[in-house]
């Protein structure tokens, strides 16, 4: 039994430990911008199912010309008039995409948002085609950013990168106590981005158009992961990837069920990078040993510990509470030490039915999720 115990002590200590690490090396960092802005870029905007989850076309209307709204070829002709609408009142352009047969039938598509399936990175692929421009800003329709972009692609210039990670910020920090709470997370997972800026964030990227193509080209299209998948396969393809702290602003769920079937996804789309995919341990030791051993592979450790008498539990709740305080202290967030309760929710309860999650999702789309970046031929 000491190996299962010196397990149990040392999974939450190096969770602990690689988070500490990122934000120590985050800790301080400043950026200052360049004063070049690149006016000649592309904005791709997914949208589908309802005209009213495109929520940014105010902010969007500035841009006019150099936005595309990205839907599919299976909408009512309710939604084309309506987005059609839009776009002549703010001089948008519309990419429409061929009819897709099959699991995605129109009904499917107009009746919610969906957490899987390939519509959005297929979308943003085929719309790639029809961009004429050197630079391409994929951007979801309920954020915006912060600055112009035109600073954003002049700054990919300025550092010679071929795609950039940005930042994510909140819109609703305060909305309630789950929004508080991730505003805290967001924080740490951008400082993340400092160390690993291969992970890229799905709201929005940036790149040369003829990049973010090949990346496309060689996309599995699985929805769950598929940002840093962008990142994965750009970075195995030899681009050069940064990290510009770029703030783009984006909406989160503030209620708990939407927030539980955001989080259930997302864990889903973990088990598909780390588990699935786990090859790429030799690409990116790093997280892979962090993503996989500690976060899913140790769960059976985390679960065991729990029916064990013996163990101290206060013990690993303690180390949580100072990596939090640590990283976050400059915040003066008073919901800090709930966080680590926060941890374990998404530790114990979504990782575990995440796994399940994946396989629904996968099953559901025939699409498993398999990064090949070297692939001959593009996802059908």
């Amino acid at each position: 039994m000491s190996f299962f115990w010196i397990a149990i002590l040392l999974l939450p200590l190096l969770a602990v430990l690689i988070d500490g690490f990122a934000g120590i090396r985050a800790r301080g960092r400043s950026y200052e911008f360049g004063a070049q802005a690149i006016e000649s870029f592309r904005i791709l905007v997914p949208i589908w199912g309802r005209t009213a989850y495109l929520q940014n076309v105010t902010y969007l209307s500035q841009y006019g010309q150099r936005v595309t709204l990205c839907t599919t070829g299976n909408e009512t002709a309710e939604f084309y008039a309506e987005l059609g609408d839009i776009a002549k009142n703010h001089g948008f352009r519309i990419f429409v995409d061929r009819p897709q047969s099959g699991t995605h039938s129109r009904s499917q598509m107009n009746r919610r948002r969906t957490t899987g399936g390939t519509i959005r990175d297929r979308l943003i692929r085929n719309a790639l085609s029809t961009v004429t421009e050197p630079y391409v800003v994929p951007l979801d329709a309920d954020t915006i950013t912060c600055q112009p972009i035109s600073s954003l692609v002049g700054e990919l210039v300025i550092q010679n990168l071929d795609i950039a990670s940005i930042r994510l910020v909140l819109n609703n920090p305060d909305d309630s106590l789950l929004t508080k709470l991730q505003r805290l997370e967001y924080r740490l997972a951008m400082q993340m981005r400092f160390l690993a800026p291969w992970m890229v964030s799905g709201a929005c990227q940036v790149a040369k158009t003829e990049v973010m193509r090949d990346v496309m080209d060689h996309h599995s299209l699985f929805f769950q992961g598929n940002d840093v998948e962008i990142g994965v396969i750009a970075k195995d393809r030899g681009y050069r990837i940064g990290h510009i702290p770029f703030e783009v602003v984006t909406d989160v769920p503030s209620g708990l069920l939407p927030w539980f079937r955001q989080r259930l996804a997302w864990a889903g789309g973990e088990f598909r990078l780390f588990i699935v995919n786990g090859w790429l341990i030799v690409r990116h030791p790093f997280f892979w040993i962090y993503g996989g051993l500690v976060a899913i592979v140790g769960l059976f450790f985390r679960w065991w510990a729990l029916t064990e008498p013996g163990y101290s539990l206060i013990t690993a709740l303690v180390l949580y509470v100072a990596l939090a305080v640590y990283v976050h202290w400059r915040a003066k967030n008073k919901w800090l030490l709930i966080m680590p309760f926060y941890t374990f929710v998404s530790s114990m309860i979504l990782t575990p039915l995440g796994i399940i999650w994946y396989f629904k999702m996968a099953l559901e789309g025939g699409n498993w999720g398999i990064i090949r970046p070297h692939r001959e031929t593009p996802v059908a």
